[in-house]
């Protein structure tokens, strides 16, 4: 009887598109071509395929291996991509993405975890990892903790680089990092990294194979 009614709610889609999804609905599948045209509340989205969200959405899980564009406001507790993912806004407790990230405004997180391609207006974060596969672009990237560093893993002749105009935050580790200004408590700047100016508040070190033009010691609060 459970797995009837587990059935009932959950809907595969597999091409169209959607206006009317049914209220009951807590699993949505996509399959193949979609597009939604509703505010959506479900506690978990699967796509696979070509997909577009029109209207908010809310859920407890997103997972996306395909292309997936979220272009209004999500609201998710744990999103995973393996695809090309690409959101307007959103706020995300978790976010752990393997493909490529694309952000075109503003995006909140507890835990941001990517490996791969990230390109963002703005991203902040409690804990922000990030291991390229290749040039990643954050125009504002705020956090408590930050490590950068290229993915050592993946074999690619692209250059692995993170080019940001801003990194603000507390602890920072970063490597094969372009920025304009860089602000941290503690800032630890390695390998590959060319930084316009640093501020830190308790220490800072540079590793020899880095370029800083400027350092100022910020005044603590």
């Amino acid at each position: 009887m459970n797995e009837e009614i587990q059935q009932l709610r959950s809907i595969t889609l597999t091409s169209g598109k959607i206006k009317d999804l049914a209220a009951d609905c807590e699993i949505l599948k996509i399959r193949g071509s979609v597009a939604l045209h509703q505010e959506l509340r479900l506690q978990k989205i699967s796509t696979h395929g070509h997909s577009s969200f029109h209207s908010r959405v809310v859920a407890q899980v997103l997972n996306n291996t395909g292309s997936c564009m979220i272009k209004d406001f999500c609201d998710v507790t744990e999103m995973t991509n393996a695809g090309n993912l690409t959101m307007k806004n959103g706020q995300v407790q978790k976010i752990n993405s393997t493909g490529k990230l694309t952000i075109e405004q503003k995006l909140q997180a507890e835990h941001f975890n990517a490996t791969g391609f990230v390109k963002a207006k703005e991203i902040h974060a409690k804990h922000f990892q990030l291991k390229m596969s290749g040039r990643s672009e954050i125009n504002q990237l705020f956090a408590d903790e930050i490590c950068v560093e290229k993915d050592k893993l993946s074999l690619s002749f692209l250059k692995k680089k993170l080019v940001c105009k801003r990194i603000n935050g507390r602890t920072l580790e970063l490597s094969n990092t372009d920025a304009d200004v860089v602000q941290g408590d503690v800032v630890l700047i390695g390998d590959n990294c060319h930084i316009q100016t640093l501020y830190y508040k308790q220490n800072y070190t540079v590793s020899p194979n880095a370029q800083v033009q400027f350092i100022i010691r910020s005044e603590s609060e």
